[in-house]
């Protein structure tokens, strides 16, 4: 079974390139969709954060640069840290998840290895981007409303 996506240009219409892939009962569809993701973490510093990271994906490490196949983590302060830390964007640690041109089914696995294994730890974290609902507890949103 495959779709297609088409895109309404008024009386033309386009159809685009797309990747599906089965794996594990997976159809991800949907280019551009797992391109980027931003990683919240709160409860660790920069150094165990790299470290969690690392060892949650199994990823090849060059300072603050994790790499998984062609996905890229880089690991740093948040730059829009705030110490009451009350809205997951303010938290301390952010994780740039950059993907090149791993698949989808690569990527949700990479971010899902990342906030389960930061969870298990104790920490508090949240995924963004446009796969959430198909991250564990929609990339950890369901944890974190009140």
């Amino acid at each position: 079974m495959c779709w297609l996506e088409f895109i309404d240009v008024g009386p033309d219409f386009q159809v685009l390139p797309c990747e599906v892939i089965l794996e594990e009962d997976r159809w991800v569809n949907s280019p551009g969709r797992y391109d980027y993701c931003g990683l919240y973490l709160r409860g660790a510093g920069e150094d165990d954060a790299i470290e969690l990271a690392a060892r949650a994906t199994g990823a090849t490490r060059d300072g603050r640069l994790l790499r998984v196949g062609a996905v890229e983590i880089e690991v740093r302060r948040n730059s829009d840290f705030t110490h009451d830390g009350a809205d997951f964007p303010t938290w301390p640690i952010k994780m740039e998840i950059e993907t090149g041109d791993a698949t989808g089914y690569q990527v949700i696995e990479t971010v899902s290895k990342i906030l389960t294994h930061a969870w298990q730890a104790g920490y508090d974290a949240v995924a963004a981007g446009d796969f959430e609902d198909e991250l564990p507890g929609h990339g950890g949103y369901s944890r974190y409303r009140h």
